[in-house]
């Protein structure tokens, strides 16, 4: 199993874990199912984060709404990419739309028969046992009751980690749960392949 969790991706993006990435995706080969955390008629947050796909290898692109227009055949479509990519937004937003188009199972199923599963931000998140540390960053505007995530990585990831802003939270958080809190920094990340942690750029482990 393969996940690789950003806490952003720009084209500041730390370049061993740039070039890490590249050597994964093959460059230039790869065709990427791209699921929004939330409807965006005009696609703007796609395109603004498409040039950096590319960059790290993908030419093909499938653009899978699960929010006012899901379509429910992009699931078929999905398992003909070679990785699948989970955007930013509100963490409990996005963990609900996945959870009410059956995706949570879908996705787990499609990383363990090999596919790739990349999150950004909020879209890395749900990869852990549970969302709770997005509490930290995220209010749970939908008061979404059911906050257990993916569960294909045994670690909690915080994006966008300050230590100034996030230190004490993300030691409280520690305490009360089994599992190390991965606090990264913007254009940082990790990759998980199968209980294999690897730490790019500027992240810190909890726990």
């Amino acid at each position: 199993m393969r996940m690789v969790l950003l806490s952003s991706l720009t084209e500041s993006l730390n370049p061993n874990l740039e070039a890490r990435l590249k050597q994964i995706i093959q460059l230039g080969k790869a065709r990427l199912g791209y699921i929004p955390s939330q409807y965006d008629r005009e696609r703007f947050y796609f395109e603004k984060m498409k040039p950096n796909l590319e960059r790290i290898g993908f030419r093909e692109f499938l653009y899978c709404d699960i929010d006012q227009e899901h379509d429910e055949e992009n699931k078929e479509r999905l398992h003909q990419c070679d990785a699948v990519f989970l955007s930013g937004g509100n963490t409990f937003y996005f963990l609900g739309n996945l959870q009410k188009r059956g995706l949570v199972s879908f996705l787990t199923e499609y990383v363990r028969d090999g596919g790739m599963l990349i999150g950004v931000s909020a879209g890395a998140m749900v990869m852990s046992t549970t969302i709770d540390v997005a509490g930290i960053i995220d209010p749970n505007d939908v008061q979404l009751e059911d906050t257990r995530g993916f569960d294909l990585v045994q670690l909690h990831f915080l994006p966008h980690y300050s230590k100034e802003v996030h230190w004490d939270d993300l030691e409280n958080f520690s305490k009360r749960h089994e599992l190390p809190v991965y606090g990264c920094k913007d254009d940082s990340g990790i990759i998980v392949e199968d209980d294999r942690v690897e730490r790019f750029g500027q992240v810190v482990k909890i726990g």
